[in-house]
């Protein structure tokens, strides 16, 4: 990794309400838990970002979140995508999903890029 810092987001405890935007690609099983401490790290209107997959949002045990903290944008590929270096992609479709802090919409906004 070129990160500058190395730790373990979920037990890292500096930089509360310093930065303005949080990017990051999180492991799906923990990825709710991710967005949640990102939201409370942003700055006042700051912005997460998260790569994911768009099943994230088909889970009766995340729709209780979503109804509290819905992205403000979503932008859904549409090509799947390669993490790989022989470019081979696997079955799943990946959204970049946007958050912003205090931003409560009613609805995502959706873009097919």
């Amino acid at each position: 990794s070129r990160a500058e810092i190395k730790e373990d987001y979920l037990l890292w405890e500096k930089g509360k309400n310093e930065y303005d935007v949080v990017i990051t690609n999180p492991p799906f099983y923990i990825a709710q838990r991710v967005i949640a401490k990102a939201l409370n790290d942003v700055v006042n209107n700051g912005y997460v970002v998260m790569l994911l997959r768009l099943n994230f949002f088909g889970s009766n045990s995340r729709f209780p979140f979503f109804q509290r903290q819905l992205p403000t944008w979503t932008y859904v590929h549409h090509r799947r995508m390669s993490f790989t270096d022989d470019g081979k992609t696997d079955s799943i479709e990946y959204i970049h999903a946007v958050w912003q802090k205090n931003a409560n919409p009613s609805f995502s906004m959706l873009k097919v890029i």
